[in-house]
């Protein structure tokens, strides 16, 4: 990687031809030595930038480099949307146009924000408040609403010199907006506010959750239908048909989250059954060195110091083209070894990974390990079942008794689909949990599978149980 550098080092030792003496000598290998250690820092900084980030960078150094020209006889750069340059064409046939026309509408579409809840619940409020100075008042309450639409900084502190009374009648009557159960203060608030405006505020739902909310929360409804006198049956219908279908979170449909744009790197495509492996290229800019600066060397026209100074510069060039060239050779490799080796995944929407670690890549690849760390950092590989992240395929695992290997990943999946097919009656606790993988032959500590179903979200058997 280094050979691209002897220009560049030549051109540094015959500036200092005429003055070198020992001392000279010794600075000249110090400058040498850094010039070579910022050269690799900028290979190994490429190799670990993902395609958009790497067409900005490449953008960048393109344009400090005047002896570099974008290329734009190469269809395959395409131009962002801020960057339109309407004089410069180039020849597109009809497929290529409708591709960047789709990309375009794509790219549109994510600027578009939808409304904000602040924006929603604002346009609600000239409807029912009449006095400029109420709606100032719900504005101030409005503002002081989190993502969730609850009301969790104090009522007072909202708008100090207002009397309480008059900020919690404001309140209440924002608590009517849409959607149900905005300016609840808490979750219980929020239940008890969608009741109420359902009209079963003295309905037995109401009544558990506002005096039995601990043991709903931790699904003790035994100790409830104890003490509220009723069958367990009974309320097992209140919870299901009254309880669980109201909104947790009120506030979340109006989150504006900015949406990211994921960008495979690698492609793997499916085309009568035969496997095809694609390095995304499309958004990097083709550069070359601009003919006149080449001629120019040829010509002999040049003083010393602008000689020396355009070999640097198309040493430079030359650098950067073979660095962009090793990081997709380098990702091309690991996409046919991820091809090779978790091709049961590939081809089955219920494969499962075959654990493999970055070591083993970088043996198999006759590559360092870091390398392989840094090619796959922050980098998405798309295939016919969907967008994954190239680090999802490199995972511990665990050996069977009878010697395969399961990865962690569909360690996971198992111990997924076992709970959903449990017996709701009787959840399996984590240690019956580790006991039935081992009867699979998958040895499994119970904070093992406390730790995935943990990660899964997935709640303990105490709450899972259904009761009735």
């Amino acid at each position: 990687m280094l050979s691209l550098f002897i220009e560049l080092l030549q051109t540094h030792k015959h500036m200092n031809t005429l003055s070198l003496t020992q001392n000279n000598n010794t600075s000249l290998n110090q400058q040498q030595q850094l010039l070579v250690n910022l050269a690799m820092k900028q290979a190994f900084h490429v190799m670990q930038l993902p395609l958009l980030e790497l067409s900005e960078w490449l953008k960048s150094e393109i344009e400090s480099n005047p002896v570099l020209d974008i290329d734009l006889s190469q269809e395959p750069f395409k131009r962002s949307l801020e960057e339109p340059t309407p004089s410069r064409h180039t020849h597109r046939n009809k497929s290529q146009e409708n591709l960047a026309k789709k990309q375009k509408e794509h790219q549109e579409s994510l600027l578009t924000a939808s409304i904000s809840l602040y924006e929603h619940l604002m346009n609600q409020a000239p409807l029912i408040l009449e006095e400029r100075g109420d709606l100032n008042l719900a504005e101030l309450i409005i503002g002081h609403l989190n993502e969730k639409g609850f009301l969790d900084t104090p009522l007072q502190e909202v708008s100090p010199s207002t009397p309480l009374e008059k900020l919690q009648k404001i309140l209440e009557t924002i608590q009517t907006f849409d959607p149900p159960g905005i300016g609840a203060k808490n979750l219980q608030e929020c239940l008890l506010l969608q009741l109420k405006l359902k009209g079963k505020e003295t309905s037995q739902a109401a009544l558990v959750v506002a005096e039995h909310f601990e043991d709903l929360l931790h699904n003790r409804l035994p100790l409830i239908s104890q003490k509220l006198h009723i069958p367990i049956q009974q309320l097992v219908q209140i919870v299901e048909k009254e309880i669980s279908p109201l909104d947790l979170n009120p506030g979340f449909l109006f989150s504006s989250y900015p949406a990211a744009v994921i960008i495979p790197d690698i492609i793997l495509l499916s085309i009568e059954d035969k496997w095809e492996i694609q390095v995304n290229t499309s958004f990097l800019p083709k550069f070359q060195v601009a003919p006149i600066y080449l001629q120019s060397l040829k010509d002999h026209c040049l003083e010393n110091e602008e000689y020396y100074y355009l070999r640097r510069q198309i040493a430079g060039g030359r650098w950067l083209k073979r660095i962009v060239h090793k990081r997709n050779h380098t990702l091309s490799e690991i996409g046919a070894l991820l091809l090779k080796k978790q091709r049961g995944f590939f081809n089955s929407e219920t494969g499962t990974l075959v654990p493999l670690t970055m070591k083993e890549a970088a043996e198999e690849l006759g590559l360092n390990e870091s390398t392989v760390a840094r090619a796959v950092a922050n980098k998405y590989l798309a295939c016919p079942l969907g967008m994954f992240s190239l680090k999802a395929f490199f995972k511990q695992g665990m050996q069977k008794r009878n010697g395969e290997k399961i990865s962690n990943r569909s360690l996971r999946q198992m111990l997924a689909n076992t709970i959903e097919q449990e017996d709701k009656s009787n959840p399996l606790s984590d240690k019956q949990l580790a006991t039935h993988f081992r009867k699979l032959g998958v040895p499994c500590a119970r904070r093992t599978i406390a730790k995935y179903r943990s990660s899964l979200k997935i709640s303990p058997a105490c709450k899972r149980k259904r009761w009735g």
